[in-house]
């Protein structure tokens, strides 16, 4: 019985971390009750894994939940290649104590699958016509493969990829068959639609076989990607790719310019991120707009610690030219032309990039 918790109970619990995902079901009751009779453990210290370069082995123990991972003494790098080079940038981030970086990736563990194969599915599988299975060995294996994604814009090019990056491979996966989409919608949470999609297919050794970019032309949309398809493994039997953390998603104009990803550094007022498919309908400007908004500013946060009011714009997040409200809700100061301050947004960041909101 002890033998049966050292091996299930951690592939219970990944099972659990993906729970809502449903398409990631590798183990059926016939495969449980396999591990339930397995008289022998995964050899963790001889376990294969291969890592991407800048993933460290914690990261995935911790991504899978599998802290025994730690004992392998058989991994290696896949180097990055010409081919690994992100093409277009990634969305800003003004921080409220530097000037714009690039976001930091929450996860580099996006898609992915992962099974556990008992030491006798092998011989299973190779009674069948299939060639890729390897001869089983005395114990099981644990096999998946993970990806990273990453959403970019080349707007001097006018287009937006969508990347997806083996980010490590854990036992014997044969091949990685899937269709990598990039798929854009007129709002952050409605439906996505399919923009255009290509297939991808991987097999070891994954150095230089790493990434795949999918390709469209920039419009004024939401943008993601999504990786589906199937792993198998040469120990035998194969699982779904699932979606496993929220995938990265930008909006970006006609030229493909990303919209800012800013808060203000006192107040945290966040820069509303507008639909794509507003329509133009204007509406007037109040004329006590700014005394109420400055007034309100330092009656609920206090006096501006990170800018004087002669230095900045109150910015209609929602333009008024898409009937934006004169109220503070729809209001944040910006900073005015030509001044400097690493800790507030440019005003002409913003106002240049609706110019090319749905214009051609």
């Amino acid at each position: 019985m002890k033998i049966f918790k050292r091996v299930f109970v951690p592939f219970v619990v990944f099972s659990l971390l993906v729970a809502p995902m449903s398409v990631l079901t590798p183990a059926s009751a016939e495969s449980i009750q396999e591990i339930a009779e397995t008289e022998v453990v995964v050899d963790f210290e001889n376990l294969p894994i291969q890592l991407a370069e800048g993933v460290t082995l914690e990261e995935l123990a911790e991504a899978i939940n599998e802290p025994r991972i730690l004992e392998s003494k058989n991994v290696t790098i896949i180097e990055n290649s010409s081919a690994d080079e992100v093409i277009g940038k990634r969305q800003m981030e003004y921080s409220p104590n530097a000037a714009p970086v690039e976001k930091e990736d929450d996860t580099k563990f996006d898609f992915g699958a992962f099974s556990y194969n008992s030491a006798d599915k092998a011989d299973k599988v190779a009674e069948s016509d299939t060639d890729e299975v390897e001869p089983s060995s005395s114990r099981p294996s644990i096999d998946g493969v993970f990806f990273d994604h990453q959403m970019t814009s080349d707007w001097a090019r006018g287009d937006v990829y969508s990347t997806v990056k083996v980010t490590a491979v854990v036992g014997r996966v044969a091949s990685v068959d899937a269709t990598h989409t990039i798929i854009r919608s007129a709002t952050e949470d409605g439906k996505y639609r399919v923009e255009r999609n290509e297939n991808l297919y991987l097999n070891p050794p994954y150095a230089n076989l790493s990434t795949h970019r999918v390709r469209a032309n920039a419009e004024t949309y939401w943008w993601s990607g999504k990786l589906e398809g199937t792993v198998r493994y040469r120990g035998g039997g194969s699982s779904p790719i699932a979606h496993l953390k929220e995938v990265e998603k930008i909006l970006t104009n006609n030229k493909g310019e990303i919209y800012p990803d800013y808060v203000d550094p006192q107040s945290n007022i966040k820069l509303i991120k507008p639909d794509a498919d507003m329509v133009p309908q204007k509406r007037e400007r109040d004329s006590g707009y700014r005394k109420d908004f400055e007034r309100r500013y330092v009656g609920y946060f206090g006096q501006p610690q990170y800018f004087a009011w002669d230095d900045v714009e109150i910015h209609h997040m929602i333009p008024l030219e898409y009937y934006g409200k004169n109220h503070f809700d729809n209001l944040i100061p910006l900073l005015k032309k030509d001044r400097k301050n690493d800790y507030i947004l440019p005003h002409r960041e913003v106002t240049e990039w609706w110019e090319s909101y749905r214009k051609n």
